[in-house]
């Protein structure tokens, strides 16, 4: 059903909708495929006043039919789903996190430009309890040069919450939990983060691993500080590390080095670091992360497994998060299963962070595959669940509608649950399990 104050809000017409389209991009943890930076209520007919009556005593009995008269009792026909395009600003429409309230979180990432649009916001309320910030609080976001020259030291630099506060502060209003995405990535922190004096200049030097580590720890104390003393209780998770595993990189232990100025200015034990300084700061009940993409690729899957198992006996982490920006048909299900049962075998949670299906065709027969996709992976986690075989707590779709996503990027695509016009597609009654999107 819908919340109290969204009902009034969705009937608004088309053409407010269309004012409040944002038009810039969303972007993503990656850059390549899966790439990274991957009932009925049936009316009885009501008596009428001038209905016949017959007297009692005129009544004649009834005959009582045989047994071979007496006709089966059958169901009626099912109702199975044709039109799958519901306006969501016309039509009330079911909750996703209400369907799955009983398995795991259903979230979505956004950007603050889209929660600019009331529309928007308003299906945001209708159908999520999660929520992701696309951009807004990652290194680059919080970071303030400036700032840091200004009033900083040289081992703990000066952040500034203006780009997520509204976000935050959205997830007190209405209700909703948010992940925290993401303190220590190797993309997405300026480069002059990792250099000394916080320089930007072309022949700048790195600063020390000694100063390096400081500067973590202060960032990450500084962001969980402000987070759980401002917005108290609404971040329940924190993406600690974001893609630190790249099999062929030239890392110790497949880690990623080329591109990493946290491995190169610390060394490849950052990782444990960073997890160390998030359980000194978080909250009790917060849970600690390491996100990656591509997690079914074996070698990357068998380093993330050694990886996780070395914080969990440090007793740092919580859960492992696959970003699973995936395509139509690649990976195959029965791999990214695999892959999910053998993180489940870690006993840790397992949260499917960052889902999109990779779609460039917007032909009624492709969206209706789409729709099989998401169902699939749906019925996936569900008897994953069921099973015990993983225990899944979160699924966040990377994206409200298709024009925002961030795989636009790379030309025109379709891979998330809503069009433009807030219309549902077929990949939405998919999650629903509707019986009219089908599985195989």
């Amino acid at each position: 059903m819908l919340p109290k104050n969204l009902k009034g809000k969705m009937k608004r017409g088309a053409a407010l909708l269309l004012a409040g389209v944002m038009v810039c991009s969303f972007t993503g943890c990656g850059d390549k495929e899966e790439k990274g930076d991957t009932p009925s209520l049936t009316q009885g007919a009501e008596p009428t006043d001038d209905a016949d009556v017959t007297p009692e005593a005129t009544l004649e009995p009834e005959a009582t039919p045989s047994p071979e008269a007496t006709p089966t009792p059958t169901e009626p026909p099912k109702q199975v789903r044709t039109d799958f395009y519901i306006s969501a600003v016309d039509e009330e429409l079911p909750s996703m996190y209400e369907y799955w309230e009983d398995y795991f979180s259903i979230g979505i990432a956004i950007t603050r430009s889209e929660l600019i649009n009331d529309l928007k916001g308003d299906l945001i309320i209708q159908q999520f309890n999660s929520m992701t910030c696309g951009n807004e609080m990652k290194p680059d976001a919080l970071l303030d040069r400036e700032a840091t020259k200004a009033g900083g030291t040289e081992t703990c630099p000066v952040l500034s919450f203006k780009s997520c506060d509204s976000m935050l502060q959205f997830c007190v209003d209405n209700n909703i939990k948010m992940r925290g995405h993401t303190l220590v990535w190797h993309s997405q922190t300026p480069d002059w983060f990792f250099m000394e004096e916080y320089s930007n200049k072309p022949d700048a030097v790195f600063a020390s691993r000694e100063v390096m580590l400081e500067r973590m720890e202060n960032y990450i104390r500084l962001v969980m500080e402000y987070v759980n003393t401002t917005y108290p209780g609404v971040v329940y998770a924190w993406d600690v590390v974001n893609e630190a595993i790249l099999p062929g990189d030239g890392g110790e232990d497949n880690m990623r080095m080329s591109d990493s100025l946290w491995y190169q200015t610390v060394g490849p034990d950052f990782v444990e670091k960073a997890f160390e300084y998030a359980r000194k700061y978080a909250d009790p009940q917060q849970k600690l992360f390491y996100n990656d993409f591509n997690t079914y690729e074996p070698a990357k899957r068998l380093a993330i497994l050694k990886l996780v198992e070395k914080l969990k006996e440090q007793g740092t982490i919580d859960g492992i998060g696959m970003q699973s920006h995936i395509g139509m048909s690649s990976p195959t299900l029965m791999d990214y299963e695999d892959t999910i049962r053998q993180f489940g075998q870690t006993g840790l949670e397992i949260q499917i962070t960052e889902l999109d299906v990779n779609l460039d065709s917007n032909t009624e027969a492709d969206f209706m595959k789409e729709g099989t996709r998401y169902k699939r992976l749906f019925f996936t986690f569900k008897n994953l669940v069921d099973t015990g075989a993983a225990n899944i707590t979160n699924v966040t779709i990377w994206g409200l509608t298709d024009e925002n996503s961030w795989l636009n990027k790379d030309g025109k695509r379709y891979p998330l649950l809503f069009n433009q016009l807030l219309e549902t597609k077929p990949a939405f009654w998919g999650i629903l399990m509707d019986d009219g999107i089908p599985l195989y």
